[in-house]
Order: structure tokens, then C-alpha cells, then sequence
């Protein structure tokens, strides 16, 4: 009589195959969660992170509808369908935000907004294209001490600015060539993070200017002031009577609660004839996503929105022809 246990039964190729293709289909189905947990941001702020990746979920969506086809699975076509066209209604929302027209001749104005990320040493380029876009208005953000002196061609080429470099990744610096009534600087959040405000005269019409930079929403309480940052400018948006443009680093992608709290406290609005979700952020990594942005409202319109090159930043500039 043996002492030996019989060996034991080796998993067949079957049953190895089976047990992979459960485990990719677990895979697949958390995969397509993200879309339905990210339309859920206003309950918690860690659904609205999921909320900020759309584009990535339009590939997520295909891919896993492939797979699908292939295991034959009819209940995760159906899924990763339906999870297929919400995210591309949601993007497609802000593919044109307003109507073509033709402008009139000298009403043009042309906005950028840069973060020029603080950390970022290719200054000569960045501000030569800053002075190559030739904008009317230039908000720049992640301005700190390191930046002061490449700033001087900015402060020679524009007659108006307000700098506020001394708040390490959020200083921000506005030039303008409008007429300039008076400017302000207002502090949002426990950190007290700066906002310019500038009221600008344009062809004889009042026009405010607001250059923001929100924190970003990456935890509990950096969430919550991100949020009420985004619902305290909207509420001085609503309040100035007449045309209002805003722009940034807001750290939102158009289709978060903290943008939804934006445009629907403020009444602003993207207004763009071109499309506002192609990525500013982040060009070089899969996370890719659009978070700087210019809204508008008291009938301005968007009628050009173009995304600059690398310039050493973790960001793109965008900059916008507006006009009434």
C-alpha cells in the first residue's frame, strides 16, 4: 500500500480559458462603471472625478463592445452600447455651443488664457507666443517669482496689467490693450487663491474680464472649495449687468458638477462655434482632458477657439476670437 496522495487534477485548457475570459469580462464591465458613476458628481465628489473622462470612456466603450461581440455576450453589447452613446451625447453637447455668423468688421476680440505651469523653463518660447497670438486680453496662470523677468516683453507691449506672482502655483498675471476702468483682485477659498477681475472698455461698451485658477478637486476639502470657488464666480458673473467674459485653469471639464454650477449660477456660457473638448491638459499622458476654457455671456460668442503647441507646459494655451 502506497503512502503517496494521487496527484492532483491539473485545470484543463477549457477551464483555464473559461476563468481568463471571467476574469476580462469583471474587467469590461468595471470598465464601462465609470461612465454611470461619473453622472452621479453631484452625490459625491469622487463620482465627479469619474466624470471629468469622458473621451477616455468613448475608447473604453468600443473596445469592450468588440470583446463583447467576440465572447457573444448579449447583455454586455447592450451595456457597453448604451455606455457607448451616452458618453458620445455628452461630448457631442459641446462640439458647437453656438451658431456660425459671419462677424463685423472691427468687432473682434481675441482672448488667451496659459497656464504656464511654475515649474516650466522654457519661458523664451512661451512668451514669444504669447506675443505671437497678439491677444487683447492674455490671462497667465502658475506665474511665480521665477517668471517676473521673462514677463517684461508682456509689460512693454501692454499698457494694463494686474500680476499677483507671490501665491506659488496659482499667481496669475492679466495684460490688456482695452481701455481699463479699474481692476481688482478678489481671493476665493481657506488658501485665498487669487481672481482678476478687470473692467475693460470695448468699442464703447462695458466689458469685465475674470482670470481665474481654481484649486484642483482631488480630495474632500480641496473638492468642496473647488466647488464653491466655481459657484462664487458665477454668482458675480450673474451679477454684472451687461457682457462678461471669463477664463483659466478651471480644473472642470465641461461636462462636471463644477461646471454645471458655473454656467448655471453665472448665465455663462461656452457660446462657441468650435468645439470645446479637445484635451489642454495633460497631451502626453492616456488621462488626457480639456480644463481650460473661456466662457462668455451678455450676447458675446465664440467664433474661433484654437489650442497652441507645447511649450514646456503640462498645459496648451487656448486662444478665442470673440465677438458680439
Amino acid at each position: 500500500m502506497s503512502d503517496d496522495a494521487p496527484p492532483a487534477d491539473k485545470p484543463s485548457l477549457l477551464e483555464m480559458s473559461a476563468s481568463f475570459g471571467g476574469i476580462c469580462e469583471v474587467i469590461a464591465f468595471l470598465a464601462l462603471s465609470g461612465t454611470w458613476l461619473g453622472s452621479l458628481g453631484r452625490l459625491h465628489w469622487t463620482l465627479d472625478l469619474l466624470s471629468h473622462f469622458r473621451l477616455q470612456y468613448l475608447v473604453v466603450c468600443v473596445l469592450v463592445l468588440l470583446f463583447a461581440l467576440i465572447r457573444h455576450r448579449t447583455w454586455m453589447v447592450l451595456v457597453a452600447l448604451l455606455s457607448l452613446l451616452w458618453n458620445a451625447q455628452i461630448v457631442h453637447a459641446f462640439h458647437q455651443t453656438a451658431e456660425k455668423a459671419e462677424a463685423k468688421a472691427g468687432r473682434t476680440l481675441r482672448v488667451m488664457t496659459f497656464n504656464v505651469m511654475s515649474g516650466n523653463e522654457n519661458h523664451v518660447a512661451a512668451i514669444e507666443h504669447v506675443l505671437q497670438a497678439d491677444a487683447d486680453i492674455v490671462c497667465l496662470l502658475e506665474v511665480d517669482e521665477t517668471w517676473r523677468l521673462s514677463l517684461e516683453p508682456l509689460r512693454v507691449k501692454y499698457p494694463h496689467r494686474v500680476e499677483e506672482m507671490n501665491d506659488g502655483n496659482f499667481g496669475i498675471a492679466c495684460y490688456t490693450r482695452l481701455p481699463l476702468k479699474s481692476s481688482e483682485v478678489r481671493r476665493f477659498t481657506i488658501w485665498a487663491l487669487p481672481t482678476v477681475l478687470l473692467n475693460l472698455d470695448h468699442l464703447g461698451v462695458p466689458l469685465t474680464f475674470i482670470g481665474t485658477h481654481p484649486i484642483p478637486p482631488m480630495g474632500g476639502q480641496s473638492a468642496g472649495e473647488w466647488r464653491s470657488q466655481l459657484s462664487q464666480l458665477g454668482t458675480i458673473a450673474a451679477s454684472i449687468e451687461g457682457e462678461v467674459i471669463l477664463a483659466g485653469d478651471l480644473n472642470a471639464t465641461p461636462w462636471c458638477e463644477g461646471m454645471r454650477l458655473l454656467r448655471e449660477t453665472g448665465g455663462l456660457d461656452f457660446h462657441s462655434v468650435d468645439p470645446v473638448w479637445p484635451p489642454t491638459w495633460g497631451l502626453k499622458l492616456p488621462m488626457m482632458i480639456p480644463i481650460d476654457h473661456v466662457l462668455v455671456k451678455g450676447g458675446l460668442s465664440v467664433r474661433k477657439r484654437v489650442i497652441g503647441p507645447d511649450l514646456g507646459s503640462d498645459h496648451r494655451p487656448v486662444t478665442v476670437e470673440i465677438t458680439r
